[in-house]
Formats: structure tokens, sequence, C-alpha cells
């Protein structure tokens, strides 16, 4: 429950008028999630621990791939490398795709959970399991060896201030074609409460791109229409409620010719947008001059959203 003290027994009593509970303890397991609060003397922190279900999902892949799931070498990226190189145009189907979805799923999970840095992987080869190849069991394999090197990691949020003093912000970023067998990019969303003692992470999206871009600024134009409209706009709802006044958007992002597109709503350089992403750019210049939106140039090395693409 959270609410002010004072009215806590109250709330209690009113639900329990129509719904039997249990009393009420200290945050436990939900859901596969472990989370621990703590306090300091400058901020509340939560901690999200899912080691114990993504032990899970290794036992599932070792179990589930035979051979192939062996020998998971201890590795510092989700990523294949070697495997960057270009696309993989064999039509022949690898060896692990009757079971890439029951082991894709269930590290998805945790994934959107608490474990950003295995979206933009995870996603990758979720949309590969119709045309699995052998290049993906790879991919898999190695996806599988980051999980298990990395169980220990946590998603820790804090915060620090009172309710005037925070923000809702957004980051949003593209990579340019991306996907070496569509040249599709990918869009990257991230969203945080914000303050100068709080640092609160509500959600992260790792999304493959519709169609095709030409240049950077119209990917991050894609990934911006997408970020706002799916993850900004709709959290204002709540935080007006929560921080008992009208919230805006503060929107990150480190492409200053995307940001002077949506200031202005034209480019004579994407002029073939009209035929392509015109209600995009359309959407995206009338919320941020309607103030809804505060578009903010982020340095490149701050785009707390590169990590998804």
């Amino acid at each position: 429950m959270a609410g002010p003290a004072a009215n806590v027994s109250e709330a209690w009593r009113l639900i329990r008028e129509a719904i039997k509970t249990n009393e009420p303890t200290d945050a436990g397991k939900y859901l596969g999630v472990f989370p621990a609060a703590s306090k300091t003397k400058l901020v509340r922190t939560m901690e999200y621990d899912m080691e114990m279900f993504l032990k899970q999902c290794v036992e599932r892949y070792t179990e589930l791939a035979g051979k192939f799931g062996a020998n998971l070498q201890k590795v510092s990226t989700p990523f294949a490398e070697d495997l960057a190189t270009g696309p993989d145009h064999t039509e022949e189907s690898g060896v692990l795709k009757p079971i890439a979805s029951k082991v894709l799923m269930k590290i998805l999970y945790a994934a959107r959970m608490c474990r950003f840095d295995l979206l933009r992987a995870t996603c990758g080869l979720a949309s590969m399991v119709t045309k699995w190849t052998p290049s993906c069991d790879k991919k898999l394999h190695r996806l599988v060896s980051y999980i298990n090197s990395t169980l220990a990691l946590r998603l820790v949020a804090w915060v620090g201030d009172l309710p005037k003093d925070i923000s809702v912000k957004l980051f949003s970023d593209a990579d340019f074609a991306g996907d070496l067998q569509t040249s599709r990019s990918t869009s990257g969303v991230f969203l945080q409460l914000s303050g100068p003692n709080t640092f609160y992470p509500l959600s992260g999206q790792s999304k493959k791109q519709t169609c095709v871009s030409h240049s950077t600024p119209e990917a991050e134009l894609v990934a911006a229409d997408l970020a706002i409209r799916t993850e900004g706009l709709p959290a204002l709802q709540l935080w007006d409620k929560v921080l008992g006044r009208e919230t805006h958007l503060d929107f990150e992002e480190d492409n200053q010719a995307a940001i002077r597109i949506m200031e202005s709503g034209r480019s004579n350089n994407i002029r073939h947008m009209a035929r392509t992403h015109r209600v995009d750019l359309a959407w995206l210049h009338e919320q941020v001059v309607s103030g809804a939106v505060v578009l903010r140039y982020c340095d490149s090395n701050k785009m707390a959203a590169y990590i998804f693409t």
C-alpha cells in the first residue's frame, strides 16, 4: 500500500469490506521477482532481483538444447560479434528451432521486468523464430551464456526528492539499418522518474521498425513516435495523479537534426516522408508545439535508450 500514513488503516478497512486479505507484510517475491527496499539518509532504494528465475532460464535451455546447450562460456555481452558482419543467406534451419520459442519467451519476461540489458538480443532472436537459421543457434547460445555470466546483476532504483522536484523523463534512440537481413532500424525506448536525487526506471522497449529508413534522423523520428505515443503520454495520466500536479514529458534526443525537424514539422531533406512517415512527423510536431512534450538534447554518452538498439 502506498499513501499518507494516516490513511492506511482506513484504506485497509474499506478494502476488507469486499475482499478477504491476509495481514500486510514487507514486500516479498512476486512473479519471479524479489524486490528489496532499503533507506539511507538521502534516498529510498528498491532493488529487483531475478537471479533464481534466470537460473531457471539457463536450466531450461541446457535441458532442451541437449549437446548444443553444453559448454556455456563466460562472456561480457549478449551478442555474437562474429555474426554481425553480413546478412545470413542460408535457407537451412537451425537445430534449435523447435525449442527457441520456449527458451526466448521465458527470457523475455525477465528482460521486460528488470534485465533491460537482455531486451535487444532477446527481441532480435524472437523475430526470427519462424525463419531460424544456424547463426540463430549461435546467437541464442551466446545470449544464454551471457545470462549465465551475469546472474548477479540487479536493477536498482532510488527516490530522494519531494514530488514537486520529480519529473517524467523519456529517452528514445535508433540504430540505422541495423538489421542486416531487412535493412530496417531498431527503436529503443526508456522511461524513468528523474530528479536531483531520483532515478527510477519504469519501462524499456526494443522494437524493430516496420519500414526501412533512409537516414539516421528518419530512423530517430520513427523511434520518437513510438516512445512518446506508447510510453510517454500514457504515463503522464498516471503521474499527474501520483505527483499531484499536471506533469509534462521531458523527452531526451541525441540527434540534433531530428530535434529541429520535430520543432519545425518539416525538412527538405526528407520530403519523401510525406509518403512514408507523414503522420509520425505531423503528430510529433503537434505534441512539441502543445507543450506536452519538452524536447531536450542529450549527449550520446548519456543516452539511456542506447542499450536497446
